[in-house]
Order: structure tokens, then C-alpha cells, then sequence
């Protein structure tokens, strides 16, 4: 928007910027970034001219790509892999303006802890929490050489009030907060580490997440209970990728420079903590 002023009969011209993310021509990374809200994200990305790569699974990466995003396969529960990937993006990039985690999944169909098998857990674990560590630890490096880097992770409302048959997610989701604020404090002051909790969002997610051999495609567990759902939404509906990217890119940003060690809760009023 530009607004026009005349003062002593001189025009002045203000332009308005809505964009709270990242300045133009800086770097971003989504891990994820081939899921709903990394496709969101990555797409804001682009239209605010930023220089963007993603990483996520061979088949998301191939069936959601962009010409203006160089994309990196790797597997979130294989160190190796992420090794891998991290090294070929610093090939590439000799800095990092700005870190989104965006990897996990839920196990579905909704089972009880104490039916839970321990590989599911593992992996579980592996994708949404230790992927978390290794990925910060190993872009270290070429976030310090950013001017103001920073990372924002993606938790979940349900790490502060957990749904029945959700307990692993839940555990990894908080493990994930915690993760970020130890983060902070040891990453401060050169690097800022916030996390989003978002509520249901309306993607893949719901079905079992994004690329995985093992999706289920079946969201009606969720379907089924979405009323009821809500109608504990003080906003009246669930979000959308759009409602999570906003606040993530504001977090990447200049505006929340005094900000480090914060979680952003975005669910519509349904949790207040």
C-alpha cells in the first residue's frame, strides 16, 4: 500500500510493508518444507523474494516442487541422511538467514501408550524430535554467519493439552518446546530459537502426514470429532497453512529481534496457557 502526503505543498510518498518476515535476498531452509504449511511457507517465501531450500522426503520434494527452490532429499529418522543433506546445503549456501523445522507426523490410526510398539516409537521420536537437534547442531555453523539468524520450530497444542490416543506425538511435540528453549539459551544472542504450537491445521497432516510409506490417507478419526472440536474454538474453525506461516515469518523477522525462548500459540483461543 502507498499512502500520499502533501506537506509545504511537497508530495511525500510512504509506502506501507504488510511482509513481517525476513528482508529480500535473504536465505531460508524448511525442513518439511514439501508438507501443507511448508508448501505455505515456502511459497510466501518466494513472493517476498527470498532465497529459499527445502528438505523433505524423495517424493513430497518431487511432487510439490518449484522451479525457484532448490530442493534436498533426505529422511528425518537417519542421521546419516541428515548429515548428507546438511552438507550439501552448505556447499551451496556459506550463510543462513533463517531455519524452519516443520518435520513430524502422528502415529495413526490413534492407539493408547501401552499399545505403542517401541519401533513406532522410535521412529516416532526420531522424526520429530532428535531430527530437531541434528539439524540446529549441524547448521551452526552458516547460521553465525548470518546478520540476524534465526530458527523457529513447530510444536504443537497438543504438547499442553494432550487428545487420547495422540501420547506419542505429544511427548515428542513437548521434548520439541524444550528442545527450543535450550536452544535459546545456549544459541543467544546470535541466534534467535521461538516455536509456533499450532492446533488442527487443515493438511495431510490429519491424514498421517506427508510422503510417508506408511500414511494411512484416512482422516476420519479427526472428521469424526471435528465438531465437537470446534466448538471449543473461540474463532469458530480450524486453521489453515496460511494462519501458521504468518506468525513463523514474524518470527524470522526484525519485528520480534527481543524475542528468543517464546512459543507462539496459535489455535484460535481453544488453549490459552
Amino acid at each position: 500500500m502507498r499512502r500520499q502526503f502533501k506537506d509545504s505543498g511537497l508530495e511525500m510518498k510512504l509506502e506501507t510493508k504488510n511482509w513481517p518476515g525476513p528482508k529480500a535476498g535473504s536465505r531460508i531452509l524448511v525442513a518439511g518444507g514439501s508438507g501443507g504449511i511448508g508448501r505455505e511457507v515456502v511459497q510466501q517465501a518466494i513472493e517476498n523474494g527470498l532465497e529459499v531450500a527445502v528438505m523433505d522426503l524423495p517424493e513430497p520434494n518431487q511432487r510439490h516442487r518449484v522451479s525457484e527452490v532448490q530442493y534436498i532429499d533426505f529422511d528425518a529418522r537417519d542421521p546419516s541422511s541428515i548429515r548428507s543433506a546438511t552438507d550439501e546445503l552448505t556447499s551451496r549456501w556459506n550463510s543462513l538467514d533463517a531455519f524452519v523445522y516443520l518435520c513430524g507426523y502422528p502415529i495413526l490410526p490413534r492407539k493408547p501408550l501401552e499399545e505403542t510398539e517401541l519401533h513406532a516409537w522410535q521412529e516416532l521420536m526420531a522424526v520429530n524430535l532428535t531430527s530437531a537437534h541434528l539439524l540446529c547442531s549441524q547448521l551452526l555453523p552458516v547460521l553465525k554467519r548470518a546478520d540476524d539468524p534465526s530458527i523457529v520450530t513447530v510444536a504443537s497444542s497438543l504438547a499442553y493439552q494432550v487428545m487420547p490416543g495422540m501420547g506419542a506425538y505429544a511427548a515428542s511435540k513437548g521434548g520439541l518446546i524444550s528442545l527450543t528453549k535450550a536452544l535459546a539459551a545456549e544459541y543467544a544472542p546470535q541466534i534467535r530459537v521461538n516455536a509456533v504450537a499450532p492446533g488442527a491445521v487443515e493438511t495431510d497432516f490429519l491424514a498421517g502426514g506427508t510422503g510417508r510409506e506408511s500414511i494411512e490417507n484416512d482422516r476420519s478419526w479427526f472428521d469424526n470429532l471435528k465438531d465437537k472440536y470446534v466448538a471449543n474454538i473461540p474463532l469458530g474453525r480450524t486453521a489453515t497453512p496460511a494462519d501458521i506461516a504468518g506468525p513463523i515469518f514474524f518470527l524470522c523477522g526484525s519485528s520480534a529481534r527481543y524475542m528468543t525462548g517464546q512459543v507462539l500459540h496459535l489455535n484460535g483461543g481453544r488453549l490459552t496457557p
